[in-house]
Order: structure tokens, then sequence, then C-alpha cells
């Protein structure tokens, strides 16, 4: 259902940015990061746990250099503090996923590495991991769909 109103959004926004005639906008300031907020969040609690630490994990190799909050450090240290759930989550996915588990695992990736602003994306990769690394394991599994939502 949520897919279905994102896209009926999306479709509504290009209809009437085509229905007026096209002006040159004239930018009066610099264009601000707003993070998409239209996005599929998995229903099921592991589901959400794995994109959750596939974005992370994405962060930690990519989150380096000028202007980018690195994330390395404090992703390794999830990663020992969330080992069994993250264990669970894996097998929910890959029993989930069936045959269709790597070319899911790609996609995912794929979606993640595409970042429009990467130093934005890697602050809240940051923030979002630090506060998985606060949490235990119950309650990082119950908020795991509301961090990912904050990581995108």
């Amino acid at each position: 259902m949520r897919n279905h109103i994102g896209a009926l959004f999306v479709l509504a926004r290009f209809t009437a940015s085509c229905s007026h005639p096209s002006q040159p906008r004239l930018a009066s300031r610099p264009a601000t990061y707003a993070p998409p907020r239209l996005v599929a969040i998995p229903a099921k609690p592991g589901a959400a746990v794995w994109h959750l630490r596939a974005g992370l994990n994405v962060a930690a190799l990519t989150c380096r250099g000028r202007g980018r909050v690195p994330v390395q450090s404090v992703y390794g240290q999830l990663l020992v503090r969330h080992r069994t759930l993250l264990a669970a989550a894996y097998s929910a996915e890959q029993h989930r996923q069936g045959a269709q588990f790597d070319r899911s695992e790609t996609r995912l990736y794929n979606r993640w590495s595409n970042q429009r602003y990467p130093e934005q994306f890697c602050r809240d990769a940051a923030n979002v991991a630090r506060r998985v690394v606060a949490m235990d394991s119950l309650t990082l599994a119950a908020n795991a769909g509301n961090l990912l939502g904050d990581l995108r």
C-alpha cells in the first residue's frame, strides 16, 4: 500500500509539473538536502534489520575522505554488539528470498550505493550507527524500521 501511495504522489507531482508552461527557475539560495521520505520500509523486523545493516555497511565502505563523516569504526562495534541479531536477520532473509537472495542483495547494495548527497548520507549513517551501538538487540529489532527511515 505504501508503495502505491508513494508512486501516486510521484506521478501526481510529475503530471502537475507537465501541465504548466516551462519557465526557468532562478535559485535564490542553494538547494538544501532533503532526504526522500517516500520509501518502502520492509514490514518484517528481520528484513528491516538486514536492510539497515546493508545501508550501514555501504556507509562504512564509502564514507571516507574529505567532507564525509567516517562510519567504519562504529560499524565494526555494531557488528560485534549485535552479532546474534544480524545472523538471525541474515538467515531469515536467505530463507525469505530463496534462490533470488544474491540478486536481491545486489539490488539492495546498489540502492544504498547510489546516494545523491553522499556527505549527508555519511552524516546520517554515522548518527544512526552510534544510536544502534547504544541499543540492545531487542530494542534494535523493534526500532529498525524507524532507524532505516532516518538513514534514508
